[in-house]
């Protein structure tokens, strides 16, 4: 009896000592000041141009085809960010060569830019799928809007994100 109480407390010991941890890197996450952000792009825009992200915030979808121009947008921006990044990786490693200034700045700033480039992605993701859900359930309840059962989010196995 004694054991199985001082495995149980062992158990629940390891398991919150382990989600402790898990929160505590967590906390206060921010990879770049605004600051930094700022100058990451601008440093990023030389060799990677930009990136501009879609406004599906306040969007009333009005028919199926709506939806799938907009999904088609959220799709494109999303692999936009995709080639940026990769041309942001690209940016970064030109400066791990030898030669190259170690006291450099441009692969941190870079780095800040690719950052900020995903959250935008997964703003877009969230704005889009928030609209998507709306139509979805306005389609239930309208007789002039087509049902619409698709998902309003990528799947996780999508290649992106």
């Amino acid at each position: 009896m004694k054991r199985t109480i001082a495995a149980l407390a062992l158990t629940t010991a390891l398991t919150f000592s382990a989600t402790a941890q898990q929160y505590a890197s967590n906390e206060g996450y921010r990879v770049c000041a605004p600051s930094a952000t700022e100058q990451g792009i601008t440093v990023a825009a030389e060799q990677c141009g930009t990136v501009k992200a879609p406004d599906f915030t306040g969007l009333n979808i009005g028919s199926e085809g709506q939806l799938q121009s907009l999904m088609n947008q959220r799709e494109t921006f999303r692999a936009e960010v995709k080639d940026y990044g990769q041309c942001i990786t690209t940016l970064i490693n030109s400066y791990r060569r030898p030669g190259a200034p170690a006291d450099s700045l441009v692969p941190d700033q870079a780095a800040c830019a690719h950052s900020w480039a995903e959250d935008q992605s997964t703003e877009v993701v969230r704005q889009f799928g928030k609209a998507c859900i709306d139509y979805s359930n306005r389609s239930v309840m309208d007789a002039d809007l087509q049902d619409y059962t698709g998902s309003c989010y990528p799947s996780a196995g999508s290649g992106q994100g």
